[in-house]
């Protein structure tokens, strides 16, 4: 059947609404080599993450380890805010993230780790998407919109600041 309008082109594309948002990406160097970076991330994720964004506010313990992410408040409650999909030391992990979230629906975080400055340094990929499709993603989308913030709490662990920080995409 022909279009109503012959003259609006018809498109096999879905609607906009049910479109994923795109993926947040951030970009930084902080001056450690590659594997001191890493392990700043994924080890030391409690001396670095703002107690603002945990479950249990200030005393909570973040962590990643065997496969989970997650915090443990002074009490010995714990939350899980994701797990370990990947992990290739120093160079990458991924999360299937849920902090926050329904655990049913869990986003992807991606962090990649390369050497720069001959490995004297590392710049970081820090990449939060798979996104729900529809008003859930965007949802998503929206709640999760201050990486920046936190990550500064990562490069300031390095003494860089904040606004070293690049905004990808």
């Amino acid at each position: 059947m022909d279009p109503l309008f012959s003259h609006r082109p018809q498109s096999d594309e879905r609607p906009l609404a049910q479109e994923a948002p795109p993926p947040r990406v951030y970009r930084f160097t902080v001056p450690a080599p590659r594997d001191v970076a890493y392990s700043a991330f994924t080890g030391d994720l409690h001396l670095w993450w703002p107690s603002n964004y945990t479950g249990f506010g200030e005393g909570t313990h973040p962590y990643i380890e065997d496969g989970v992410v997650g915090e443990e408040s002074e009490t010995g409650e714990s939350q899980m805010w994701g797990e370990v999909l990947s992990e290739d030391p120093p160079s990458s992990i991924e999360l299937a993230w849920t902090l926050a979230w329904r655990a049913a629906a869990p986003m992807r975080v991606l962090v990649e780790f390369d050497e720069a400055e001959g490995g004297a340094s590392t710049t970081v990929t820090f990449t939060h998407d798979g996104w729900a499709t529809g008003s859930e993603g965007r949802e998503q989308y929206e709640k999760y919109s201050e990486w920046p913030l936190i990550l500064g709490r990562y490069v300031a662990y390095f003494g860089v600041s904040p606004e070293a920080i690049e905004t990808v995409r």
